[in-house]
């Protein structure tokens, strides 16, 4: 098949929405099908929306985000559509922003890809409370979705949380979505012998709990620490190691920090999956979340997690290998969980190695696109 994938970002980027879009491009083509990535869409931003962002920001002290304006998304339209007539016809245009298809006009299948509807960001995620926000923003980013929904000719989002809001605030009929887990994020995942490997490494010495997120307080790193405060307390040495942003508050000393790990620097990619492999679990109870890639990694690895029943993450945490209470849990109940099955080796190595069945299943790339595939297939028909 032959795939156009288009974004206003660049679609091939690491940094863009964790470097999914490049995932979905790249196994796309180890599958064997043609994908011509269309990015860097232009015009960007007219002036009269950075007239608008400036009088919000600054008289009314509200946020004006420029992407879900769709004065922005109408001005960079045409490119996408002049580039779309150059590439020829296509099987399908995969877009992973939904804003960017709104009011696209091809003739060829639009196939969205995402993981949550603005409905369910807006007083979610910090940062899209309706408080914050302008006005004629939140009604955009509304706007926006129910027309790119429209326009498509099938959505799919990473979670069943977020594929029954499309018809439950959206609107559109639920044939048209359907829902499939992210992969890991992995150029070069571990073989089943890699995770022998760790297993045989683990269980020695304090437990290690490995924390990866850029936002501390989001991704519940606050609640993390707790956890390991209990552990301790329990009667089990703990290390703590954090990655991806800095630890705030009050740090107790069995907390390691690694910094930021870039997945374009090889060094620190060696040190990232040095983490995952040498820690007994992975903790990221997280306050507000779509589906974090991260746990499909630890799931590569045979990693036990720790994450919370909020948003769409039981797509990516469903088995006895994870706990996942409700948000507002204490840090009891984490610590039980893990020191209960850290004291029993052979329940240990059994959920460790559900865990790898399930990224080796449904957890990785492959998977998805070839869920992907046979929608495109399906809107043929």
């Amino acid at each position: 098949m032959r795939f156009a994938c288009l974004h206003h970002g660049d679609p091939l980027s690491e940094a863009l929405w964790s470097g999914i879009p490049l995932n979905i491009v790249r196994t796309l083509r180890e599958l064997g099908h043609e994908v011509v990535p269309i990015g860097e869409l232009q015009p960007q931003i007219p002036f009269a929306s950075r007239v608008k962002s400036a009088f919000y920001r600054f008289l009314l002290k509200r946020v004006y985000t420029l992407n879900r304006d769709p004065m922005v998304i109408r001005s960079r339209t045409p490119d996408a559509e002049r580039r779309l007539k150059e590439i020829g016809p296509v099987d399908a245009v995969l877009i992973a922003y939904l804003p960017d298809a709104a009011y696209l006009e091809t003739g060829n299948p639009i196939i969205l890809l995402h993981d949550a509807t603005w409905a369910q960001l807006l007083d979610y995620y910090p940062g899209y409370e309706r408080k914050r926000l302008a006005a004629e923003i939140v009604r955009g980013g509304l706007t926006l979705d129910k027309a790119a929904l429209e326009r498509c000719s099938h959505a799919i989002y990473t979670s069943s949380w977020a594929a029954a809001s499309v018809a439950a605030d959206v609107g559109i009929p639920p044939h048209k979505v359907s829902a499939a887990p992210l992969g890991a994020n992995m150029i070069h995942p571990p073989s089943r012998e890699d995770v022998a490997s760790c297993l045989r490494q683990r269980g020695h010495g304090p437990m290690k709990l490995f924390f990866l997120g850029k936002e501390w307080y989001r991704k519940g790193g606050d609640i993390a620490v707790q956890v390991a405060t209990e552990i301790q307390r329990m009667g089990v040495p703990v290390e703590l190691h954090v990655a991806g942003c800095d630890p705030e508050g009050d740090i107790p000393a069995f907390v390691r920090r690694h910094g930021f790990l870039r997945k374009d620097v090889q060094c620190e990619v060696d040190q990232l999956r040095g983490l995952f492999a040498s820690s007994d679990f992975f903790i990221m109870p997280t306050r507000a979340d779509a589906t974090p890639v991260v746990y499909a990694e630890s799931a590569a690895y045979g990693l036990l997690v720790m994450a919370s029943d909020t948003g769409g993450v039981k797509a990516m945490v469903s088995g006895e290998w994870g706990i996942t209470p409700e948000p507002g849990a204490s840090a009891q109940v984490f610590a039980a969980w893990a020191v209960t099955i850290y004291r029993d080796r052979e329940r240990y190595e059994r959920l460790s190695w559900l865990a790898r069945e399930a990224y080796e299943r449904e957890l990785n790339w492959p998977a998805f696109c070839r869920h992907l595939v046979q929608v495109v297939k399906e809107c043929a028909r």
